[in-house]
């Protein structure tokens, strides 16, 4: 009697065809790992926001998200932008208000969790308004949105002003 060992045979493809994808995608990133990807994002951001203070806009514009959902209610005022054909003409100009400035950032909160996360700083930024001398100082709050894309993270929303100076009731008061 001939002996096949075609059950055997099934079990190793099985086996293999159900590993492949793990071999072939990899496995997802850890905490960590994340977490790095995230910062260094972040990172990335500010250093692409340091070029729009100084008249180029183009860095961190390739950063946004070409999404119908993103939104930015910039420090310069307004009502703000909603969608990529809004928030493209607006970085142009914004980047036009600004030269030779210099950024320095204040991390106070990060958080990201799976394919989002936001970050939450205080922005310094010394520039001049183009066509004068005279340096300029702006201190902004800042939130910033970020979303994991298929391409990488992308920023989704900003939300910037410049008002530092607390309205109300005075620290420490009850």
């Amino acid at each position: 009697m001939k002996r096949t060992y075609i059950g055997l045979w099934i079990v190793i493809v099985i086996f293999s065809v159900a590993a492949f994808p793990a071999v072939s995608i990899g496995a997802p990133p850890t905490a960590a790992q994340a977490l790095a990807e995230f910062d260094a994002f972040s990172d990335k951001v500010s250093q692409a926001q340091a070029e729009l203070f100084r008249g180029r806009s183009e860095p961190l514009k390739a950063l946004f998200s070409r999404a119908s959902d993103v939104t930015l209610f910039g420090v310069l005022g307004g009502r703000g932008e909603h969608g990529w054909d809004q928030i493209a003409p607006r970085l142009d100009w914004a980047s036009t208000q600004y030269s030779e400035g210099a950024l320095k950032v204040e991390r106070i909160a990060s958080y990201v969790d799976g394919n989002l996360g936001h970050v939450v700083q205080l922005e310094k930024v010394r520039f001049t308004v183009p066509g004068q001398s005279e340096e300029s100082l702006l201190e902004i709050r800042a939130t910033w949105v970020f979303r994991r894309e298929r391409d990488g993270w992308r920023i989704i929303h900003r939300h910037a002003d410049s008002q530092l100076k607390r309205q109300g009731p005075a620290e420490g008061s009850k």
